[in-house]
């Protein structure tokens, strides 16, 4: 590994809060130059800053898209970090708390991708500034569940149908330039025409076929719009993943799904199910349809999904505002 920085720095923990010292431990932090809004050298700069200005050292590894990002994790815990930190998106931190599974080191994220979602969900900072701040100054600890698909850990969001096709249109140029915005274009063309699949579905050992346009399964409620939400109990830290199941066929269906989610109201809509999961999730369908997770296409057609209560730790601010507060 090649390392731009190096120095010390060291975490206390106490209950589900911690504060930084120059004790003689470490901070790792993983840099994805690339990522959907990330300023390689603007995020390089604060983290120095803010690290000397606090007398506490660190090491820098910025990817180069061909390595194995969990492998790099398992190497800096061999080598005691105390902190690992993710600067890149919602990809990025999921492939990093791949390597942090069942650790008791805690995953800081500096949010520079495109959603962001994890971050937004937590109330970590999207400005590059204070996200930085709470990696140096400290916060509280949230352990948040995941999702394990193989040797993958998914901790936002797994989705198939014409939501993860939408995604599969849209290309990473448009998402680097345009963010957010970059996905109309492509969801007009998928919803003009919208149709339904049927999915094999299982819950917990309980199977059923359904036809959807899409089935969203969410462990965070952020859907990276203003205050929208997938549902008003979906949270990351409950031991529960939400399985969001939307049935519509026309342009029509899917203005009252989002007038429904506009107004919190996600379980009077007639085009939605929601349904609850603590142990696995399963989902196969005979069309070639893609699975994205976290923002990356990670299969096609099924997913089989195992869920862990309680398994990344993550580092968040100690205040956290009320995601459902208009």
């Amino acid at each position: 590994m090649k390392f731009l920085q190096n120095g010390d720095v060291n975490l206390t923990t106490k209950t589900k809060t911690y504060a930084l010292d120059s004790a003689g431990s470490r901070l790792f932090l993983i840099l994805n130059p690339v990522a959907g809004s990330c300023k390689a050298e603007q995020v390089r700069n604060l983290l120095k800053q803010y690290c000397e200005m606090h007398g506490i050292g660190y090491d820098i590894y910025e990817t180069t898209g061909k390595e194995h990002l969990p492998s790099i994790v398992r190497q800096a815990q061999e080598q005691d970090y105390s902190v690992i930190a993710a600067a890149g998106g919602d990809g990025t931190v999921s492939a990093v708390a791949s390597g942090l599974l069942h650790s008791q080191i805690p995953l800081a994220i500096i949010p520079v991708g495109t959603a962001n979602l994890l971050a937004r969900e937590l109330a970590i900072p999207l400005e590059v500034e204070a996200a930085c701040q709470l990696v140096v100054k400290g916060g509280r600890i949230r352990k948040i569940d995941a999702m394990q698909v193989g040797d993958q850990i998914l901790i936002s969001h797994i989705s198939i149908g014409s939501y993860s096709r939408i995604a599969e249109r849209t290309t990473v140029a448009a998402k680097r330039y345009f963010r957010q915005l970059a996905y109309v274009w492509s969801a007009l063309a998928e919803l003009i025409g919208t149709r339904v699949w049927r999915f094999n579905l299982r819950i917990d050992d309980r199977e059923q076929r359904i036809r959807a346009a899409f089935i969203m399964i969410a462990n965070v409620g952020e859907m990276g719009a203003a205050s929208l939400r997938w549902g008003a109990e979906v949270e990351p830290d409950d031991g529960q993943i939400d399985v969001c199941i939307v049935r519509a066929r026309t342009l029509l269906h899917y203005l009252s799904f989002m007038w429904h989610i506009l107004w919190r109201q996600h379980k009077q809509s007639p085009h939605t199910i929601y349904l609850r999961a603590e142990k696995n999730i399963k989902v196969s369908t005979k069309w070639n349809l893609p699975v994205r997770g976290d923002g990356e296409i990670i299969g096609r057609a099924n997913v089989d999904i195992q869920i862990i209560p309680k398994a990344i730790p993550i580092i968040a601010p100690v205040v956290v505002p009320d995601k459902m507060a208009s």
